[in-house]
């Protein structure tokens, strides 16, 4: 049975991540949509700015994000705990912008 850190690291690993050319829509736009959907990543972003107040702005997470790397973080143990998920740091950055851009 796979457990949903084994989970999310195959989607993650499986759909390349924005580089730093990213533009906000396509940063704001996490992998975890697809598997998660909308309003769960919505939720799991308010929940991490509000957890974070450093990281709230939308220009500071648009940055962290460009500079993240949802493997790296794993297997560095930059993880959260939010909703039961345990997310990198990098993807709950992501699902924290996509929650600020509103757009889906």
């Amino acid at each position: 049975m796979m457990n949903r850190r084994d989970f999310l690291l195959g989607a993650a690993s499986a759909v390349a991540l924005p580089g730093a050319s990213g533009d906000l829509y396509t940063l704001a736009h996490p992998t975890l949509l697809a598997v998660l959907g909308t309003d769960a990543v919505h939720a799991i972003g308010q929940a991490y700015r509000a957890r974070v107040p450093t990281e709230r702005e939308r220009g500071r997470l648009a940055a962290l994000v460009r500079a993240g790397h949802v493997q790296s973080d794993f297997v560095a143990g930059r993880t959260v705990v939010i909703h039961g998920w345990v997310l990198s740091v990098t993807e709950a950055r992501q699902c924290a912008l996509f929650s600020l851009a509103n757009v889906a």
